[in-house]
This record gives C-alpha cells, sequence and structure tokens, in this order.
C-alpha cells in the first residue's frame, strides 16, 4: 500500500469513523475476470451493505456475579442431587415415623373406645391407608390348624406357615388380637437415618464457602433503558462482479455475519468485527471478509472471497509499484528526500573539514584527532553543523518511514546513493560534539 493511496478520508460518513486503515483498491471487470481465472477463483457472493439503526439495550456499569462465586455455585449445582436425595430419604423416614405412630394411636383408640364397631372402624381404614402408601407390612407365623392337616395321617409333623396381619380388610370387621400384633410389629421398627454421602459433605462444604466470599463485583450488567445504535447489515439481493467496478476502500477489519437474531445481541443480517461486545456469541461463525466501499457513493459490498481479495491486492500492489515513480506523491517525496541528503552531506563536509585541520598519525599510522586543538570559533562551527545534522536526520527518518517510495528509490538507486543516508547517520553517532 502506498502513501497516495493509504491516506483517504470519508469524514462526512459514518464509514469513515468506523473502518479505519482503509486500503484502495482500484477494481475493473477486465482486473477481476483476469484475476478470477488465472488464480482459480470459486464463485462468490457479493452482497450490497447498508447501516442500519437499531433499538437496543446497552451494556452499563453495575453489580455483577464475581468468577469465585459463579465457580462455587457450579459446584453447588453439581453435589445438589446427593444433597436433595439425603434430604427426600430423611423426610420419607421422618414420615414412616410418624405413620407408625399415628397408626398406634389409631390402634388404642380403636381398642379403648366404647363406641359401635361401624362408628370407630374409620380409623382402622385411614390406618391401613397410611401402611399402604408408606408399605408397611406385617407377616406372622400361622399356628391355626388348616382343614387339610386331618386328611393327611401320612405326616404326623404339623407344618406351620405365615400371614399377613392388616388393621382394616375391606368387608370383614378387624380382630382385636391381630391389631395388638399389628400395633406391637410396627412399633419395633427401626428408623435409620439416610446416609450421609461423599458428596452431601461436599455441598455442605461449598455452601459454607459461598458465605465467605464476595458474590458480586462491579461490572457491566443490561440496561433498562432502550437506545439506539448504527450497525451493518447486508441486503439479501445478491449483485454480480460488475458492481465492483471503480475505486474502492477495503476496511481494516474483517466481519462476520449473523444468520439469525439474538435478543438484544444481533440482528439478522448483521455484520460484526471481533471488537463487538458479544463476539464471543457469534464464535461458531468462522468465514470473515471485508467490506468495501465505493468512493465518492454510499455504496458497500461484503465480498465473500479472502481469496480473491488477497489476490487482487497482490496484482494491485504490483501495478501500483511499477507506477509509482511516476506519481506526484512519489516525485515530491524524492525531492524533499535527495534535498535533506545532500544538505545533511554538507554539514557532515563541513564538520570533516575542521576535523582534517586537526588530524595526525599516531605511533600505528593511524589518522586522530584532537578537538581540544580546535579553535573557539571551529568548535561553535562544529557543534552547531553536528545540531543541524541531528535535525536533517530526524526529518531524513520521517521519510524513511514511508517504506514504500524508500524501496522503489533503493531500487532505481545505485549503490552508493542507496547508502548515502546511512553514511551520513554513521558520521553523526560516531562523532562527539566539542567542549
Amino acid at each position: 500500500m502506498h502513501l497516495a493511496y493509504a491516506i483517504i478520508s470519508f469524514s462526512t460518513f459514518l464509514f469513515s469513523t468506523r473502518v479505519s486503515a482503509q486500503k484502495k483498491l482500484t477494481i475493473t471487470p477486465e482486473l477481476t475476470k483476469q484475476i478470477i481465472e488465472k488464480y482459480n477463483i470459486e464463485p462468490f457472493k457479493i452482497y450490497p451493505v447498508v447501516s442500519k439503526e437499531i433499538d437496543y439495550y446497552p451494556y452499563v456499569e453495575g453489580e455483577v456475579e464475581t468468577n469465585q462465586y459463579k465457580k462455587e455455585l457450579r459446584k453447588l449445582e453439581q453435589y445438589k442431587p446427593a444433597f436433595d436425595q439425603y434430604n427426600n430419604a430423611l423426610k420419607e423416614s421422618k414420615e414412616k415415623q410418624e405413620v407408625i405412630n399415628t397408626i398406634s394411636q389409631n390402634i388404642n383408640t380403636f381398642l379403648s373406645s366404647d363406641e359401635k364397631y361401624d362408628i370407630k372402624e374409620k380409623l382402622l381404614i385411614d390406618s391401613q391407608a397410611l401402611a399402604d402408601k408408606c408399605n408397611i407390612k406385617v407377616t406372622v407365623a400361622d399356628d391355626r390348624i388348616k382343614l387339610n392337616d386331618f386328611v393327611k395321617t401320612s405326616n404326623s409333623n404339623q407344618q406351620s406357615s405365615t400371614r399377613n396381619i392388616l388393621v382394616h380388610e375391606q368387608g370383614k370387621r378387624s380382630n382385636k388380637n391381630d391389631l395388638k400384633t399389628f400395633q406391637s410389629e410396627i412399633q419395633k421398627i427401626k428408623i435409620s437415618e439416610p446416609e450421609k454421602t461423599n458428596d452431601y459433605r461436599y455441598y455442605l462444604e461449598t455452601l459454607n464457602e459461598i458465605s465467605k466470599i464476595p458474590k458480586t463485583e462491579t461490572g457491566k450488567v443490561l440496561s433498562d433503558k432502550l437506545s439506539k445504535k448504527s450497525v451493518y447489515v447486508i441486503e439479501e439481493n445478491l449483485v454480480d462482479m460488475k458492481a465492483l467496478s471503480g475505486d474502492f476502500t477495503k476496511s481494516s477489519d474483517n466481519y462476520i455475519l449473523i444468520n439469525k437474531e439474538v435478543a438484544n445481541t444481533f440482528v439478522k443480517n448483521e455484520l460484526i468485527t471481533e471488537k463487538h461486545d458479544d463476539f464471543i456469541k457469534a464464535k461458531e461463525n468462522i468465514d470473515r471478509f471485508p467490506i468495501l466501499k465505493k468512493s465518492g457513493t454510499d455504496e458497500m459490498y461484503y465480498v465473500m472471497s479472502q481469496k480473491f481479495i488477497g489476490q487482487l491486492e497482490i496484482v494491485l500492489d504490483a501495478i501500483n509499484y511499477q507506477n509509482l515513480g511516476n506519481t506526484v506523491e512519489y516525485k515530491s517525496w524524492k525531492t524533499k528526500y535527495l534535498g535533506l541528503l545532500q544538505s545533511a552531506q554538507t554539514n557532515v563536509n563541513s564538520c570533516n573539514a575542521i576535523i582534517k585541520k586537526h588530524t595526525y598519525l599516531n605511533r600505528l599510522g593511524q589518522k586522530r584527532y584532537d578537538s581540544d586543538t580546535f579553535t573557539k570559533q571551529e568548535k561553535a562551527t562544529f557543534n552547531q553543523n553536528l545540531d543541524l545534522l541531528k535535525e536533517k536526520l530526524e526529518k531524513i527518518g520521517d521519510l524513511e518511514d514511508e517504506r514504500d517510495f524508500l524501496s522503489f528509490y533503493n531500487d532505481k538507486a545505485s549503490n552508493e546513493e542507496a547508502v548515502k543516508s546511512y553514511s551520513i547517520s554513521s558520521f553523526y553517532n560516531s562523532t562527539s560534539r566539542c567542549y
């Protein structure tokens, strides 16, 4: 990119404030066709781009959860099933104990009541329902002799069996002795406390840890006040390659196309860069392409081919470089550069003339000079030329920062001309002021 094309301003259009460090690209249909055919560019899409004003809720300063607190909350969620399992089991154990107490109390009331059976039978019905709910069963040995035992003459040993005792059986009156047995057996049931697993203990430890750490800190939260902002969006009507004809500026950033709307984050067909506050939410979108803006117009295009743009830039850079020597900008730069080099060499020559007057050969045959032998006027002249040389070298350095111009100059210059700046700089760096 050359200086002539690098400094471009669109102060009257939004594009200038949002797309910086733009690069000028002069595109023709012929050049486009040539590049596509030469480099086998696959077909790609070009969408018009417009700036659109949208409503949104901005992020403002507020209290947000600390990272440490979030971490502990995740641990709490991990261990919560074990905590809930223990509490549910503990609740069931307590309910079962309460059921046993209630059934026992109901049986006592039933047995001690003088009311008619039909009236107090509800106590037994309710007790049986509670027993069924908590799966409480009583099984005892059945010592009653069965009829078929009398006819089994071949077996003289009576075989005992078991039977279930119910508090109440539909259509039958409950036996008082069975009720007393049921009551006695259920009172023997031992309700054990549920096991406290490691995850249960970790849950309690995490709860304790959370109580000691800061839960919030100052950060960005979603505002409840609606604002407006301008965004880039594509228009869904594709355009062909003929639209890319003329001078264009390429955005310094590449853009990601958002395919669907995300509430209060993106609108459908929005174009965003990595600088977007919510860029992380679009990380699954991996394709990124530049925006080209046509010079002197509001036309913008989203060109979905990095290979095409890359090859276009390479070709244009080569063309521009070949024509650089004929540009007004380069000619102006070269005039300033050569003028400064010539002027700086004059300062070097003035210093060397004074040095030559005081140069001698040492015992080794080496040329040396002693600035202490300079006259007062020579010292003043010498220092003045060094100061002027420093100022000119700084200006030369600024011009040499324009690398395209410097590279083009050095390509065309002789070896002596190409190293002139280095020679002057070396002289200055190896020469000291006189005092």
